[in-house]
């Protein structure tokens, strides 16, 4: 398919002239229809003295009479001319688009397929606010009877939560990963199980993953990709599946939940007779304690703006069980395109595989994601989860120094031979700028190729707009007084 026009083909200024004309022609109306009238009754002269004669200093037909559109389309024609080079920069199997409040001023490649990377979230966060909600919370329970303050077996219940963590992860130094914000406290749920009255576990500590499938890695990823990049993926997550003083990530997740919980309720006096494993809990067993997460809203924050694989793949499958009954990957993605599909986002070109975007199998158009990105305002939930260039997540070591600092907002995606940006950027009394660069070839991902693109060629544009006179200077001139 072609690359779809960057505006429209009509003559902008025959439409100025037009929309300048239009009021002239309503005035001579109005004379017209008042010289019809009758005018036997004589005139007020004193009322005609209050109105000195004047000239006016603005023709009738003066673009200068619409300085909203003249102002607007001065701008988006300088806007274009700065755009070219970021379109030139663009090579085969790439694209770049941009626009301002949904005018399209760029549109390079813009219906190319392209490895979208971790821009993928953008589209998991946009469906996830709407099928659950952005006061949606994930919630892990405990489940037993007590009789005076002893247990059988204990069962922790996941909730899907991707952000349970303990007090000591992972800031005690031993991970190289971003904190996670806003964590949900594992440590709180084991303070509730003693207030609940819990000090004997005759029995086990059995860690409930049954809420999702078992599927921990999607098929697609690279084997070096897994419990490195992201993953395991379980409705029973806790630190991220590390099991402190042990080496990588736990091939059972909701059995290394039980194992922390475990310690956590034995450093708080619980005596436990059993061992730490996973199963599922009986029906009927009533709850002990729980522990909520931050609203979606919150959530989605850290998937985006610290770009966390886990908190995607796991929001997929709550998708999928919220839409269709199924927490499995198949059933979230089926639901994010169907829910994409619902708001017209053309998806000729698209593929969704997982939610991270580490599957080399996804693909995304410019175009969906301009239309993805057309949907929300700045002050939206969704814009309010990215990161900000030279200040947070993924962005906060680019365009520091740069006219964009403080001011881009957007989602970065990575892979081999995959360099992604896509976002936001407010020109204060003008408007919104959305843009989406998605670049793919060999090397582009390296610093010394995308970095130019990204902080010259964008950066130098986007900054640029508007650039012509603002409406404030282009309105009609005040006239002046016939001597």
């Amino acid at each position: 398919m072609p690359d779809r026009r960057t505006r429209p083909a009509a003559n902008p200024i025959a439409t100025l002239l037009f929309v300048a004309a239009f009021p002239a022609v309503v005035l001579f109306g109005v004379w017209r229809y008042a010289l019809s009238q009758d005018d036997s009754a004589p005139p007020d002269v004193d009322r005609i003295a209050e109105f000195p004669a004047t000239t006016p200093r603005t023709p009738v037909l003066s673009a200068r009479r619409t300085p909203e559109v003249l102002a607007r389309e001065t701008s988006s024609t300088a806007f274009e001319g700065a755009l070219r080079p970021l379109g030139g920069a663009v090579l085969p199997g790439s694209c770049a688009a941009v626009s301002v409040d949904g005018a399209l001023a760029l549109s390079d490649g813009i219906d190319t397929p392209v490895t979208p990377a971790s821009t993928l979230k953008v589209a998991v966060a946009a469906v996830a606010l709407d099928v659950l909600g952005p006061d949606f919370v994930y919630t892990t329970s405990v489940h037993a009877e007590i009789v005076n303050g002893s247990v059988g077996s204990i069962y922790l219940v996941g909730g899907g939560d991707p952000l349970l963590a303990s007090s000591w992860y992972p800031d005690d130094g031993s991970y190289n990963l971003y904190p996670q914000q806003p964590a949900t406290s594992f440590d709180a749920l084991a303070d509730a199980v003693v207030q609940a009255g819990v000090t004997q576990v005759a029995g086990n500590v059995v860690g409930d993953a049954s809420r999702y499938d078992a599927e921990l890695y999607p098929s697609e990823w690279p084997i070096t990709f897994r419990a490195v990049e992201g993953g395991p993926i379980s409705a029973l997550l806790a630190n991220d599946g590390i099991t402190r003083g042990q080496p990588g990530r736990a091939a059972d997740p909701a059995q290394s939940a039980a194992q922390e919980f475990t310690r956590l309720l034995q450093a708080r006096g619980v005596v436990i007779a059993g061992q730490p494993t996973s199963g599922v809990m009986p029906a009927g067993l009533p709850a002990v304690a729980s522990v909520s997460s931050a609203p979606l809203s919150q959530v989605i924050g850290e998937m985006l703006r610290n770009s966390d694989n886990n908190t995607a793949e796991m929001m997929v499958k709550e998708i999928g069980r919220t839409a269709k009954g199924a927490g499995s990957r198949g059933a979230g993605t089926a639901s994010i395109r169907e829910r994409l599909e619902s708001w017209g986002v053309p998806m000729t070109g698209v593929t969704i595989v997982d939610g991270s975007g580490l599957a080399r199998e996804n693909k995304m158009t410019c175009a969906a994601m301009m239309a993805l990105l057309d949907r929300y305002r700045i002050d939206s939930p969704l814009v309010s989860a990215m990161a900000v260039a030279g200040r947070t997540g993924t962005l906060a070591d680019d365009f520091i120094g740069d006219p964009l600092e403080a001011r881009l907002i957007g989602k970065t995606g990575s892979l081999t031979g995959v360099k992604a940006l896509v976002g936001y950027v407010p020109v204060e009394g003008v408007g919104t700028i959305r843009f989406a660069v998605m670049l793919e070839g060999n090397g582009v991902e390296q610093e010394g190729t995308f970095r130019p693109i990204w902080e010259t060629y964008l950066s130098d544009a986007l900054s640029s707009y508007p650039s012509g006179p603002t409406a404030d200077r282009l309105v009609p001139l005040e006239p002046v007084p016939t001597p």
